[in-house]
This record gives structure tokens, sequence and C-alpha cells, in this order.
């Protein structure tokens, strides 16, 4: 009856009524880098409302890659919904270097290769190619033996076989 109506008048009338442009929910369908963090710390949002000038990307991987490719931290891939691993065999999220955890306590502390890292530039702290590398510079003397107690194979502090030859000698294999 009032189709034809210019006024508006009887649909705003209606306990509801309808606005005059559609009213959007949710995340954008695009990503945009969230330029309010340190660019270590950064990542990418689709939260609304795209910022004016904003480069804006149709995936978060594809936002990460553009705006944070080299981030050492790792902060923007972190955040994906499924985030890319470390290695083909982990599911942990890694670096390809250890460091030592200064965090906590020295004679309890040992070496970690976690990301994100817990400092904003690798070279903040020594990093090094091994776990038992990184023990051995980071923690040399540590009588606690904490650091070395976290490889995968630590050391023993005397012989675990019993029996023997009666002598020590070195094994090659």
């Amino acid at each position: 009856a009032y189709a034809g109506q210019m006024s508006g008048t009887c649909l705003m009338n209606l306990p509801s009524p309808p606005t005059m442009s559609p009213t959007q929910t949710g995340g954008l369908d695009v990503y945009y880098p969230d330029y309010g963090k340190a660019w270590p710390m950064g990542s990418c949002t689709n939260t609304r409302p795209l910022p004016t000038g904003r480069p804006n990307y149709s995936t978060m991987l594809a936002c990460c890659k553009a705006a944070y490719g080299g981030q050492i931290s790792g902060k923007c891939l972190s955040e994906l919904p499924s985030p890319p691993t470390g290695s083909p065999t982990t599911s942990a999220f890694e670096a390809a270097f250890w460091y030592p955890d200064y965090d906590t306590a020295w004679s309890i502390a040992g070496c970690s290769n976690k990301l994100p890292l817990p400092f904003n530039n690798p070279n903040d702290r020594p990093n090094y190619g091994t776990q038992v590398a990184c023990c051995k510079a980071a923690y040399a003397g540590q009588l606690s033996g904490a650091c070395l107690s976290e490889l995968p194979s630590p050391p023993t502090t005397s012989p675990t076989g019993t029996g023997g030859a009666g002598f020590w000698y070195p094994d090659y294999d």
C-alpha cells in the first residue's frame, strides 16, 4: 500500500526500522597492519573500521608477509589461526637459534628457542646454533646443571652402566 512512499514515514514507524545503508558487524573481509604497536610486536587485524590509506590484504598471511616480512619475533605469524611451525617436524613455535633465558635466575635457567622472542632484536642477546652450545657458553659452571638437564639426552654425572672393563676409553661412535 505504501511501496512508493518517498518519505519513508511508514517504515520509520516500525519497531526496528531499516537503515538507509547496511549495518555491518564482525570483522572486515580484508586485513591490515596494526601500526599502533612497535614493529617487532606488530600484527595484522581485520577490526572495523579500516583506517584511511592503510594497505589491506585478502588474507592475514598475505598481510603478515607484506607488512612484517622478516619480523624475527614472529609475532604477526604467531597470531594466524593456524600459525606455521618452526620446522616441519614440530608444532612448537621455534627460532632457528637458541638464546639464554635471562628472565629466570641464572642458577636454574636454561636456553630456549621459543617464539615469539622475549626480546625485540636477535642482537639483543647472544644466540647459538644448538642448545648445548648455548648451555656451554651462557651457563658454564652452573652447579645445578639446570640448562644441560633440558637437553633431549642430558649428560649424567657418572657412568650409567654396570660392570665394564675396569678402565676408561673413548667411545667414538
